[in-house]
């Protein structure tokens, strides 16, 4: 959905992309707090589907994280 950095300094997380199908608005309605704002908010290439599989598979196969989000198909 988004990516995020650290701020040494103020340490608090910068927005700095989203993935193609999310708006900086929706991501920050989902939010508890709000983030530092990059200059600019990139557009993050969408998963191949190699990385999907070790996500879906690998690093969460019981769908305790990523389950819980919206589905992207290829």
């Amino acid at each position: 959905m988004a990516l995020f950095e650290f701020d040494d300094q103020t340490h608090r997380m910068r927005l700095t992309a989203t993935t193609p199908t999310v708006t900086v608005e929706a991501v920050l309605a989902e939010m508890a707090f709000e983030p530092l704002m990059a200059a600019t908010v990139e557009e993050m290439a969408p998963p191949t589907a190699d990385e999907l599989m070790w996500l879906r598979e690998r690093i969460d196969p019981a769908r305790l994280v990523i389950g819980k989000g919206k589905t992207i198909r290829l």
